[in-house]
Protein backbone atom coordinates (compact mmCIF):
# COMPACT_ATOMS: atom_id res chain seq x y z
CA UNK A 1 0.00 0.00 0.00
CA UNK A 2 2.84 2.39 0.76
CA UNK A 3 4.17 1.92 -2.78
CA UNK A 4 0.77 2.87 -4.20
CA UNK A 5 0.68 5.91 -1.92
CA UNK A 6 4.15 6.97 -3.09
CA UNK A 7 3.06 6.79 -6.75
CA UNK A 8 -0.17 8.66 -6.00
CA UNK A 9 1.74 11.54 -4.38
CA UNK A 10 2.69 12.66 -7.89
CA UNK A 11 -0.98 13.48 -8.50
CA UNK A 12 -1.97 14.60 -5.00
CA UNK A 13 0.75 15.86 -2.67
CA UNK A 14 -1.64 15.48 0.31
CA UNK A 15 -2.30 11.77 -0.32
CA UNK A 16 -0.66 10.84 2.98
CA UNK A 17 -3.31 12.89 4.76
CA UNK A 18 -6.14 10.70 3.53
CA UNK A 19 -7.68 7.65 5.18
CA UNK A 20 -7.56 4.77 2.71
CA UNK A 21 -10.43 2.28 2.93
CA UNK A 22 -11.79 -0.76 1.13
CA UNK A 23 -15.39 -1.89 1.74
CA UNK A 24 -15.53 0.36 4.79
CA UNK A 25 -12.40 -1.10 6.37
CA UNK A 26 -9.38 1.12 7.00
CA UNK A 27 -6.35 -0.21 5.11
CA UNK A 28 -3.05 -0.88 6.83
CA UNK A 29 -0.58 1.06 4.73
CA UNK A 30 2.49 -1.01 5.63
CA UNK A 31 0.78 -4.20 4.41
CA UNK A 32 0.21 -5.54 0.91
CA UNK A 33 -3.06 -5.45 -0.99
CA UNK A 34 -3.53 -9.14 -0.25
CA UNK A 35 -2.83 -8.60 3.46
CA UNK A 36 -5.60 -5.99 3.35
CA UNK A 37 -7.98 -8.58 1.81
CA UNK A 38 -7.77 -7.09 -1.69
CA UNK A 39 -7.03 -10.20 -3.72
CA UNK A 40 -6.18 -10.42 -7.39
CA UNK A 41 -9.03 -12.38 -8.94
CA UNK A 42 -7.93 -11.81 -12.54
CA UNK A 43 -7.00 -15.46 -13.09
CA UNK A 44 -10.39 -16.68 -11.90
CA UNK A 45 -12.24 -14.12 -14.03
CA UNK A 46 -10.10 -15.10 -17.02
CA UNK A 47 -10.96 -18.76 -16.41
CA UNK A 48 -14.66 -17.80 -16.44
CA UNK A 49 -14.20 -15.96 -19.74
CA UNK A 50 -14.88 -12.51 -18.31
CA UNK A 51 -13.12 -9.46 -19.80
CA UNK A 52 -10.10 -7.99 -17.99
CA UNK A 53 -12.01 -4.87 -17.01
CA UNK A 54 -15.09 -6.71 -15.75
CA UNK A 55 -14.24 -5.98 -12.14
CA UNK A 56 -11.63 -3.66 -10.68
CA UNK A 57 -11.47 -3.40 -6.87
CA UNK A 58 -11.90 0.14 -5.58
CA UNK A 59 -9.97 1.82 -2.80
CA UNK A 60 -11.69 4.88 -1.37
CA UNK A 61 -9.73 7.85 -0.08
CA UNK A 62 -11.30 9.96 2.65
CA UNK A 63 -9.94 13.44 3.20
CA UNK A 64 -8.77 14.15 6.74
CA UNK A 65 -9.03 17.85 7.51
CA UNK A 66 -5.67 17.97 9.26
CA UNK A 67 -4.30 21.10 7.55
CA UNK A 68 -1.08 19.47 6.31
CA UNK A 69 1.25 21.47 4.11
CA UNK A 70 2.28 20.00 0.78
Amino acid sequence: MEEILERYLEFNSHAGSYTWKRLGQKLVMDQTLEDNNIVDEAEEFNHLGLPDDYYVPAVHLYFNDDLTIA
